[in-house]
């Protein structure tokens, strides 16, 4: 009886079989650029060129602490705007807050420049006093004034979201706004060194 010869194994065909520490490389190679993308897209900076140019949309926000006078659109017309949405809850919100406080008392007696500070919650402010009470306590260790604002049914940080790369709002947040009502600078997060752009640009203005 014949035996048919057995099928000859990789190593006897005179061909290298693939080498497995290439593929396993290639294929860990791949996962981190794939992860890396992943990244860049949840957490990386969407451009703010989507922002620069809109107009600011109406305001409808009321004042929170003692000495923080009314606002309204009408209200800022030929003066440049510093616009501030952050929260007390918020851990950037806090790590940015002296750099801002800094800026608002340079400019707190030039009549050509507004700051508003917004006051959040994260959503609509339903307990006022609540907000107002956790702003003071916060607000209380720097020694300068700062008008601040609530913004309680959470309609212009609605608006405002609208025109923002990502149509959403988060904390914190800070637009320059021109004479003409043209938003001209925007920060989002905090990134250390931003807000001294944001006062070079202010300058810049005036």
């Amino acid at each position: 009886m014949s035996v048919s010869p057995a099928p000859s194994s990789p190593s006897s065909s005179g061909k290298s079989p693939p080498s497995g520490k290439s593929n396993r490389h290639l294929v860990l190679f791949g996962g981190l650029m794939l992860v890396g993308i992943m990244v860049l897209a949840w957490i990386g900076r969407a451009p703010v060129a989507v922002t620069i140019g809109k107009k600011l949309p109406e305001l409808d926000l009321q004042p929170l602490l003692a000495g923080t006078n009314s606002i309204a659109t009408a209200d800022l017309a030929g003066k440049l705007v510093v616009l501030h949405f952050w929260g007390t809850w918020c851990p950037p919100c806090k790590e940015e807050f002296p750099e801002f406080a800094k800026l608002a008392a340079q400019f707190a007696d030039n009549d050509q420049v507004v700051i508003a500070s917004v006051s959040c919650s994260g959503g609509a402010e339903y307990d006022l006093d609540q907000l107002q009470r956790a702003t003071e306590t916060f607000m209380s260790q720097f020694p300068n004034t700062i008008p601040t604002y609530a913004d309680s049914a959470a309609m212009t940080r609605n608006r405002v979201s609208w025109i923002l790369p990502r149509g959403s709002l988060g904390y914190p947040t800070t637009l320059l706004v021109d004479r003409d009502g043209t938003i001209i600078h925007l920060i989002e997060g905090y990134y250390p060194g931003e807000m001294q752009e944001l006062e070079t640009k202010l300058k810049s203005k005036l």
